[in-house]
């Protein structure tokens, strides 16, 4: 059954609520069925159950929903075999097929048994984790990561060009680490998701690539601030030296300072 708004212009909100009719057979009800036939639709209920509860509990090519959904409606059946099971064992016909009737109570046993394996709370948590995990990887962390991906880029105006300026940029590099340290909050909250989601490859997979990439970006933005004051603190020698203050200070290791200091912005703004 699919939902179709009457109306392009208003929100597309699905308010179709799936019912058991629409994904599986259920064996139906003859008002004047006999006695045998009651018995058969017993075992029939009673099988379509058992199906639906170990493909519950022994495949994965359920979705959570619908692993939700299959419990809610096994645990219906139960209440209706049960009520059928005790309307056949008090019919008056009921002792000519012991064997039958008993094959149906260890059906309704094993049925029991099956059911008491699958928490329905444990598949609405690990949905909740899915959709946590998802929010927070294409809505929260993941955006957020981009923008600082794109934030630590160096653009070519932004190059220092006096000691002054260093200073600022030094500053602004500091702000940026300590922003970038926050994100590891975003982080948490996907790897608590994802650790919580077992056996989804896909979603381990796409947390080991964000958690790398925040990995990439945190030495980035530290090894910048490192090397600025690296590069500041030989700026601040050059201009020192090159001061006219200190006239007999200028040698042969003014041209060296200069190289160095030359060599050093290279490396850390080519």
């Amino acid at each position: 059954m699919v939902y179709q708004h009457e109306n392009p212009d208003e929100p597309d909100i699905m308010s179709w609520f799936p019912r058991r009719e629409d994904y599986e057979d259920k064996p139906a009800f003859v008002p004047d069925e006999k006695y045998d036939e009651k018995i058969q639709r017993l075992h029939d209920t009673i099988e379509a159950a058992q199906t639906s509860i170990r493909e519950v509990v022994d495949t994965d090519n359920l979705t959570l929903e619908c692993k939700i959904y299959k419990v809610m409606d096994t645990e219906q059946d139960m209440e209706d075999i049960l009520k059928l099971q005790k309307e056949i064992e008090a019919h008056p016909d009921a002792n000519q097929q012991p064997e039958t009737i008993k094959k149906a109570r260890i059906g309704y046993i094993n049925l029991k048994a099956y059911i008491q394996q699958v928490d329905c709370v444990e598949f609405a948590t690990a949905l909740r984790n899915e959709f946590l995990f998802t929010v927070g990887s294409s809505e929260g962390f993941g955006p957020w990561l981009d923008d600082a991906e794109e934030r630590i880029k160096i653009k070519s105006d932004f190059r220092p060009k006096s000691y002054k300026e260093g200073l600022e940029f030094e500053q602004k590099a500091c702000l940026l680490l300590k922003d970038i340290v926050k994100g590891n909050q975003l982080l948490k909250t996907v790897q608590d998701a994802a650790e919580a989601i077992r056996g989804n490859i896909k979603v381990q997979e796409d947390f080991s690539k964000l958690s790398e990439r925040y990995y990439v970006l945190c030495k980035k933005a530290d090894g910048r601030v490192k090397n600025l004051k690296i590069l500041l603190r030989e700026w601040a020698a050059l201009e020192e030296i090159l001061a006219p203050t200190k006239p007999a200070d200028m040698d042969d290791l003014q041209p060296k300072l200069f190289v160095s200091f030359l060599r050093t912005y290279a490396s850390y703004f080519a």
